[in-house]
């Protein structure tokens, strides 16, 4: 579990509880029209916005970020590396074949098997380096997603605080019902506002970090794998592994 998303999932609970202790939320706030239009507009404009196969990746990626990620400690794959090193200096680059498929969710052994099949240190970069592109440019899309979530939903709250605003002007010979109107009108901002500060931005800042200690992790066992491909000794290899970091 990631416990930076459960500590904050939790204090968003713990917040709203006390401001419903305190009274500060009460039954004012709550506006099935405010939310049907923060909600739904932002849907709505996503579904026109961005292809399905991101928006469903979206999800995905949302429940990911309460695991652990594995490619959140970069100089955790170094020991790895180096031992692989040093086993390759005895029994040449046969030692790859050992590799662990644990680490770095298994892109240690993926790489290690390219570099087993093809002993070309040129196409093994190649190929690595394309596949590290490729996913970043992808997982940065999905990250974008929930970048257009935190700026369209406030704007959808401000069309539902407009809509309350209408009710308002239509109520004003009633001066009973200007109050509780223009009170729906604004808790529509505020639904926009709170959806796009507490879920959709913090997210896509927790997918950015998320990406680049992936690439980094990554870049750091391709180089590696080419280190131990080209033969350097196991010293040599830690070092300029560290300097990744």
């Amino acid at each position: 579990m990631d416990i930076t998303s459960i500590l904050g999932i939790a204090g968003a609970i713990f917040l709203i509880f006390l401001g419903r202790a305190s009274g500060e939320l009460t039954s004012a706030f709550l506006n099935w029209h405010g939310l049907l239009v923060v909600l739904g507009g932002t849907a709505v404009a996503m579904f026109l916005n961005t292809p399905g196969r991101y928006l469903w990746k979206s999800i995905g990626a949302l429940l990911e970020l309460l695991r652990s990620s594995p490619y959140s400690h970069p100089e955790g794959v170094i020991p790895a590396l180096v031992s692989l090193a040093e086993g390759a200096q005895g029994r040449g680059i046969s030692i790859l074949k050992e590799a662990d498929p644990n680490v770095a969710g298994g892109f240690l052994a993926r790489a290690s098997q390219l570099a087993l099949e093809h002993n070309n240190a040129d196409f093994v970069r190649q190929v690595l380096e394309q596949e590290i592109n490729q996913e970043s440019e992808s997982e940065n899309e999905v990250a974008n997603v929930f970048r257009s979530m935190g700026i369209l939903s406030p704007m959808f709250g401000l069309v539902g605080t407009l809509l309350g605003i209408v009710k308002v002007l239509k109520e004003l010979a009633n001066p009973e019902q200007v109050g509780p109107a223009m009170s729906v009108a604004i808790t529509s901002a505020f639904y926009g506002i709170l959806f796009a500060n507490l879920i959709c931005i913090p997210a896509a800042g927790k997918l950015r970090i998320r990406l680049v200690e992936r690439i980094q992790t990554k870049a750091l066992i391709l180089e590696g794998i080419l280190q131990i491909m080209a033969g350097e000794i196991p010293i040599v290899v830690e070092r300029k592994l560290r300097s990744y970091l």
